[in-house]
């Protein structure tokens, strides 16, 4: 999808509220996955940002799925066709040290056959008698991080490891919602794939967006984060290692950042990375607004004040006067160079989950995954 220089130009002068030099929505939504007709069950729901791929082939998969999560292929973006075999879910065991109950795809990285994903794994330890004694959802629930590999071009996912977790046996800790979270897309620069996976307070861990790293043709014990100079800290696990000093085996929050970073692409153009955050942040006028806000980065580290994209009410801060709650965007280019779709050229997709409110501001199983037409002009990236 890609906007002529003339034609974003009148759109511009039409349109108040779009501003020449920064990334702007450009047109209507389209529905991508209508939950309504295409769910194979109840709970075959988006509910992670979406990610894609393009095959040898040509063909273009993706998925935005639940705890079970499928797959969706076609010829290109626009002709995805919804599929309900499954491609992985977490086995819903009751040891904690297993890292393997309710797990969600969250990041994919493809090379030719072999698509590598990193799962969102989530313990509910309020379902296990005794192992969590606040017995509440959020109060019991800790989040861990694996590596996840397809052989098959990513119709099917095993497990290969662990890669991020808290330096502390569960349910220490517990009280809170604990752990590393929402991995954005994986991306590459140079010889390293990186993400970003958002980590909550506890113990020696500090509340925000890390970024983690690994060689290209490393594994789930490879990945690295930053710990504020370079990329030294390793993950450790509680019940396989002992571990003396849990500070050394924590990562450092990127500064600046205080919301999920939920997806990265680059600028084929200009090389920097422009990044993806639900957030309710203030406006240049100092107005505090729900709604998915855009930032950039030459190095990865250091990323420029966020600034709004799309004004919209957000799952994680619901305004129960809007008839929808939105979460998990992310950005996609099914024209450009990458096969990860993760390289933009000018005009590419922001891809949103809407969620219909209940009477009693509950949301359900009901949910449809949009897609946004967004316009990069030339100069985004100055200051």
């Amino acid at each position: 999808m890609k906007i002529a220089a003339g034609a974003l130009a009148g759109l511009l002068a039409a349109a108040p509220g779009l501003a020449a030099g920064q990334p702007v929505i450009a047109g209507s939504p389209e529905t991508v996955f209508d939950w309504a007709a295409a769910r194979c069950e109840t709970w075959d729901i988006p509910d992670t940002p979406a990610r894609a791929w393009r095959t040898p082939s040509g063909r273009v998969r993706l998925v935005a799925g639940s705890e079970r999560s499928r797959i969706a292929e076609g010829l290109s973006l626009a002709t995805l066709r919804h599929g309900c075999r499954v491609a992985y879910e977490g086995a819903e065991r009751d040891d904690p040290a297993a890292y393997d109950d309710r797990a969600w795809i969250a990041a994919t990285w493809a090379e030719g056959t072999r698509v590598i994903a990193l799962a969102h794994v989530e313990y509910h330890g309020h379902l296990r008698p005794g192992r969590c004694p606040a017995g509440d959802y959020m109060a019991c629930w800790r989040n861990a991080i694996l590596e996840l590999v397809s052989e098959d071009g990513g119709q099917s996912f095993t497990r290969r490891g662990l890669v991020a977790a808290l330096p502390y046996p569960y349910p220490e800790g517990a009280g809170k919602r604990a752990g590393y979270f929402s991995p954005s897309n994986i991306f590459r620069r140079g010889d390293y794939l990186y993400v970003f996976v958002f980590a909550e307070a506890t113990g020696a861990q500090k509340r925000g967006a890390c970024l983690l790293r690994r060689p290209v043709g490393g594994g789930p014990g490879d990945w690295r984060a930053w710990d504020g100079a370079g990329f030294t800290r390793a993950f450790a696990d509680p019940y396989r290692q002992a571990i003396s000093d849990p500070g050394a085996h924590v990562c450092e929050p990127v500064p600046g950042i205080r919301s999920t970073i939920s997806s990265v692409v680059e600028d084929g153009r200009s090389g920097r990375f422009l990044a993806v955050t639900p957030a309710t942040l203030e406006d240049g006028d100092g107005v505090r607004q729900s709604g998915i806000w855009w930032t950039q980065s030459a190095n990865l580290i250091d990323w420029a004040r966020p600034r709004l994209l799309l004004a919209v009410p957000l799952l994680w801060r619901r305004d129960c006067g809007a008839e929808a709650a939105y979460a998990y965007p992310s950005f996609l280019d099914g024209d450009g160079p990458s096969a990860n779709l993760d390289v933009v050229e000018g005009g590419f997709w922001l891809y949103l989950v809407r969620m219909p409110l209940g009477e009693d501001c509950s949301v359900g199983p009901e949910r449809d995954l949009l897609r946004y037409p967004v316009s990069l002009p030339d100069g985004w990236d100055r200051p």
